[in-house]
């Protein structure tokens, strides 16, 4: 009888214990009921009356009509999304990849993520960084702006001329051969000039810093950079040059041109500014701008890039490289809102290992140029029926920046798939312990799935 009794007694306690257990949970919920309820919070009167007296003004922030969202959801379009078998077999692509990569797909119409892996992780990106000189620079000087080329004199113009000729580079990143004789020639046989007994002096003070960039490898051909300077086809001819020995070039080719012109030369070069008693002779135009754009992202090229990286520190600021690295940042902010610790920036074309950005990034770059130029963007980008750096690796269409160093790949850029729809995209591969080749058949291979399959 003991053992039942305790046994009773048990029971008497459990349920005690079970009631009061159920009181508290009750009240609990009734008394916390979360802000985020949908029964609204009672305002006292006070705090009422207090909103209700508050005069309209200006200063009144209201939330944007776009953050409102109804209850309900039908007849509401849906966001893009990818099936699941294609984002697995993406993934499958990406994880076997022996090298860091980053990417990132996008709806074009609508700017919707689709997928994205390691996408605002930081890489090193080659010659996409030629995407954010191309968008800083038509953002600051517009689609036509033109660099210039000036000849000054000092002295009266005659057949036996005893002035001397003043030549000022502002960075032309496109002057070729050509164009440089024709500037000679405007100069001197078309007013009369066959002697020249005074001097040539060649004036460099538009950029202050010159020559190589930050982080570029020694042993990687690249251009040097001067305030006047003459465009070459490839970039070997520079390797190992200083700027000294480039500016030499420039006055050889000067001395080498006026023979060819008929124009005897007896001063000497020098090195000096122009004065200010001195007259305008002649001044040469570039292309427009959006013309040197096309030409710097269609074959990737180095020395147009950097050149207008250059130019940007010189007009928004002192000419020195810290100023093109702080004018850009700024650009990237106020059009992007990226905050300049977010990335790392050292050159406008690519070629320092010191750069590094996100594929997200890069894919806002892309958007925010294709949504303000729309198709006559695409035509800036390379493409595979033409001469490009996409020549013969697509069947298909497809617009995009490519970007190789030594251990270093990557590709953006925008192209339409088997359902019709266009999508942007941003791949970007680092440490990879191979060919840079064989990382570009990787990328081909990921961007013929998703051509096939979206």
């Amino acid at each position: 009888m003991i053992y039942i009794k305790h046994n009773i007694s048990n029971k008497k306690n459990f349920s005690k214990v079970f009631l009061f257990f159920f009181i508290l949970l009750f009240c609990t919920n009734v008394l916390s009921a979360p802000i985020s309820s949908r029964t609204p919070l009672i305002r006292d009167e006070e705090a009422l009356e207090k909103i209700q007296t508050i005069p309209p003004t200006t200063d009144i922030i209201r939330e944007p009509i776009e953050s409102y969202k109804p209850s309900y959801t039908e007849d509401i379009p849906q966001e893009p999304t990818l099936d699941s078998t294609i984002s697995i077999e993406i993934l499958s692509k990406l994880n076997e990849f022996n090298g860091f990569v980053g990417f990132e797909l996008r709806n074009l119409n609508s700017n919707t993520v689709l997928f994205e892996y390691n996408s605002e992780k930081l890489f090193i990106p080659a010659s996409l960084t030629k995407l954010i000189t191309a968008m800083v620079s038509l953002e600051s000087l517009g689609d036509n702006y033109k660099f210039e080329t000036k000849i000054y004199k000092t002295g009266e113009i005659n057949t036996n001329f005893r002035g001397n000729l003043y030549i000022k580079g502002f960075g032309d990143p496109v002057l070729k051969n050509d164009q440089y004789k024709e500037i000679l020639k405007r100069a001197t046989v078309d007013r009369g000039i066959e002697k020249i007994y005074g001097d040539i002096i060649f004036d460099y003070s538009y950029l202050k810093e010159e020559g190589f960039g930050r982080g570029w490898m020694w042993d990687d051909p690249q251009p040097q950079i001067a305030s006047l300077n003459i465009w070459q086809q490839s970039h070997e001819s520079f390797k190992y040059k200083t700027n000294n020995e480039i500016k030499d070039y420039i006055s050889f080719l000067t001395t080498l041109i006026l023979s060819e012109i008929g124009v005897d030369f007896y001063g000497d070069i020098i090195y000096d500014v122009v004065p200010p008693n001195a007259n305008l002779l002649y001044t040469h135009y570039s292309p427009p701008l959006m013309e040197i754009i096309q030409q710097m992202l269609k074959k990737s090229d180095n020395q147009i890039a950097e050149q207008l990286f250059r130019n940007l520190g010189a007009i928004y600021g002192k000419g020195t490289i810290e100023d093109s690295e702080k004018y850009f940042k700024q650009v990237i902010e106020e059009t992007l809102g990226y905050k300049p610790e977010s990335y790392v920036l050292k050159d406008g074309c690519g070629l320092s290992m010191y750069n590094m950005f996100s594929p997200k990034l890069i894919n806002d770059i892309l958007y925010y140029l294709y949504s303000k130029y729309g198709t006559e963007f695409l035509d800036l980008l390379a493409s595979p029926d033409e001469e490009s750096t996409l020549k013969n690796r697509f069947n298909f269409g497809i617009w995009g920046k490519t970007g190789s160093l030594y251990y270093d790949s990557a590709i953006s850029g925008i192209f339409k798939s088997t359902d019709g729809n266009y999508y942007l995209f941003t791949l970007m591969e680092n440490n990879f312990p191979f060919n840079v080749y064989k990382a570009k058949d990787f990328e081909n291979d990921l961007i013929q799935f998703l051509y096939e399959n979206l």
